[in-house]
């Protein structure tokens, strides 16, 4: 089939199921030590540096800025880690935050590695930077707001990659509750004013599956077609007048279609533009994890 045919039949399929909410990601897809588009000469660097600019919608819209600087080093030609620290900004009807975000962590394992096959051993962490606790006059703000899950995670996954194909799955477990402290205020009336609740929340473990498949262009480029689905295995709680509460419609399934178009620029490095949003999703997102639509800029091998 023609590849410019195959772009266009993504585009309507993507569009026509674009209306879904929520991209559900809390850290075991942002770990760059996976990144497909790897190259030999990346590969023969000790250390590497990444920059990635996004920009997304949120829940009630708000706007998200995510700002993510990766370095990554190269212990052994197989074994590599890796630390990505965010920087978040958030604006919305409720006001505006910003700060440092969680970190990412990991250190991958190369089980074997040639030419057309590849499978990559990884462990990690999401290390919190803060309790999720930001408020605003006072007021506790939602979870869409923090920025910070306020928990410490584990991640644990497995990468096989074949020729224009890659496949990941993993695991990832956060301990404990965290400390935000938002519920529905009792006198607000004003439904776009109203978030999902998330005081003390225990978010539930979630298992990822990715696919992703690798265009490559007649010009220097390609483009990355993303399949990615998270499914929550447990129901998220709450505490709520001092009683635990357990969400309903927090478990299930969050399906996010993603296309990457990246080229090589000068001195080795490489620009990719990302397009990601949601076509199903959970009822429920007490962990302010949605995303209704993604816009990312990316420089590697700095």
């Amino acid at each position: 089939m023609n590849r410019k045919l195959i772009f266009l039949i993504f585009l309507i399929f993507a569009s026509s199921l674009s209306r879904g909410q929520g991209c559900s990601d809390a850290g075991a897809c942002s770990v760059d030590i996976l990144d497909f588009n790897s190259d030999e000469k990346k590969q023969t660097r000790k250390v590497t540096l990444s920059f990635d600019q996004s920009f997304g919608l949120g829940e009630k819209f708000i706007f998200i800025a995510q700002s993510t600087l990766g370095v990554q080093y190269k212990i052994t030609p197989s074994t590599r880690t890796e630390l990505r620290v965010p920087y978040i900004f958030t604006y919305g009807n409720l006001g505006y935050t910003y700060g440092v975000g969680d970190l990412i962590l990991s250190l991958s394992q190369d089980f074997f590695r040639d030419k057309n096959y590849q499978l990559t051993g990884i462990v990690g962490s999401r290390i919190k930077t803060n309790n999720a606790d930001l408020s605003l006059d006072e007021q506790p703000l939602p979870m869409a707001y923090q920025t910070s899950l306020g928990t410490y995670d584990i991640i644990a996954g497995l990468q096989y990659a074949r020729m224009k194909w890659n496949f990941y799955f993993a695991y990832q477990h956060p301990f404990g509750r965290n400390e935000n402290e938002y519920l529905v205020p009792e006198n607000e009336t004003d439904p776009n004013k109203q978030y999902y609740e998330s005081a003390y929340l225990k978010r539930g473990d979630d298992l990822y599956a990715r696919a992703r498949y690798n265009l490559k262009l007649k010009s220097p480029g390609s483009f990355i077609f993303t399949l990615l689905a998270i499914y929550r295995l447990q129901k998220s709680e709450i505490i709520k007048n001092d009683v635990n509460t357990v969400l309903d419609g927090s478990q299930g399934v969050t399906l996010n279609l993603g296309a990457t178009y990246s080229k090589p620029i000068k001195n080795g490095r490489q620009l990719s533009f990302q397009l990601a949003f949601p076509v199903i999703d959970r009822d429920y997102r007490a962990d302010g994890l949605t995303r209704n639509l993604v816009i990312s800029v990316r420089i590697s091998n700095l």
